[in-house]
């Protein structure tokens, strides 16, 4: 018999093994209850599926340290070249990007990291370990997303920043109105020119898929409210005045009772500069900056749909294409809280945005 420390009985240490969530450290626990209730080691390793020298030295550490010691310890492995300040250093310049980007390559390699570190700080590492210490460092090497030329990074921190003052002059503006409800809108292209996504395949092949090389395409409008978890749409052969028109008479329908809905659309001809447009009495256009599709929540939606439901498709008519938007469209709707998590962005939510 294995003399085992007796601050807690059997029953306890049951106890504690079914709040555990560490397999190991729970067949510890049962072992060592097996022993408090008397049976030898041999018997009682048989009986939680453990090596008997294992459960002796899991008892010599619970002895010692109680429910703590039966926890496994952290391998610290080989000690790092380099230091903390050097960690957090290498990780800014990674995130800064090559200095000469006009002659030079444009992004960083690995083996680009490895000439750095060893021209900075002299520690010659190999690429799998600089690899490992980006991982560490939590960089990794992400799809970059499109940013126009043009865009206006102060306007665009500043529409953040007002749209709260926004929202409340549209209050004022309109007392009847219970409350504002806050929409999104945008359309996008469907057609035979689909997007190519990943697909599981053997590691090292290169899997293909058909694409086409048409041009039938119909345009997708959409809005959300990512507070009511609700969407609107029309799919339309061409984006026009008339067509943006329908799509908000479609949302104004879709607005509850004596509410009022602040839509945010993008700055396009046929929004709001359209003099032909007409905007139903239930809803006030909040235009977003100029090139600033990354603010737009309904983009996300698009990216979702275009990387699934859409996704390595061929269409042989326009009808085709009309029928798998409303399959594609069906489907987001049919997903309670999907358009709550793709649209609802902390600044648009009214939580505070970062400065």
């Amino acid at each position: 018999m294995i003399p085992v420390r007796q601050d807690k009985d059997a029953k306890g240490l049951r106890l504690l093994a079914r709040l555990e969530k560490v397999g190991k450290v729970v067949l510890r626990l049962l072992g060592i209850a097996h022993i408090l209730e008397g049976r030898g080691r041999e018997q009682s390793a048989s009986l939680v599926g453990l090596a008997p020298r294992d459960l002796t030295r899991a008892v010599k550490r619970y002895n010692a340290e109680g429910i703590a010691g039966l926890k496994d310890r952290p391998i610290p492995g080989r000690p790092s070249k380099l230091t903390r300040a050097q960690d957090a250093e290498l990780k800014q310049l990674v995130l800064a990007g090559p200095e000469d980007r006009e002659s030079g390559d444009p992004e960083f390699k690995v083996r680009h990291i490895v000439e750095l570190i060893e021209a900075k700080w002299g520690v010659r590492m190999s690429a799998e370990a600089v690899r490992t210490k980006l991982h560490a460092l939590k960089l990794e090497k992400l799809v970059c997303r499109p940013l126009h030329d043009k865009a206006d990074p102060v306007a665009q921190a500043a529409f953040k920043l007002a749209l709260p003052e926004k929202l409340a002059k549209i209050a004022a503006d309109h007392p009847e109105a219970k409350k504002i409800e806050l929409w999104v809108q945008d359309e996008t292209r469907v057609g035979q020119k689909g997007k190519v996504i990943r697909r599981w395949a053997e590691k090292g092949s290169s899997p293909r898929v058909v694409v086409q090389g048409g041009f039938k395409s119909v345009f997708l409008f959409g809005a959300f409210c990512p507070e009511r978890d609700i969407g609107v749409a029309i799919v339309m052969e061409t984006v026009s005045a008339e067509a943006m028109s329908t799509h908000l008479e479609v949302i104004s329908h879709a607005v509850l009772p004596d509410n009022h809905a602040a839509v945010l659309i993008d700055g396009a001809g046929f929004h709001a500069t359209a003099k032909d447009l007409v905007v139903p009495s239930n809803v006030t256009l909040v235009t977003f900056p100029a090139y600033s599709p990354e603010l737009n929540p309904a983009e996300k939606v698009w990216q979702f749909l275009k990387s699934g439901v859409l996704a390595h498709r061929l269409y042989r008519t326009v009808e085709e294409i009309i029928d798998r938007c409303c399959v594609a469209w069906r489907s987001l709707i049919d997903e309670p809280g999907r358009i709550r998590s793709l649209c609802s962005y902390d600044w648009l939510m009214g939580k505070p945005v970062p400065t």
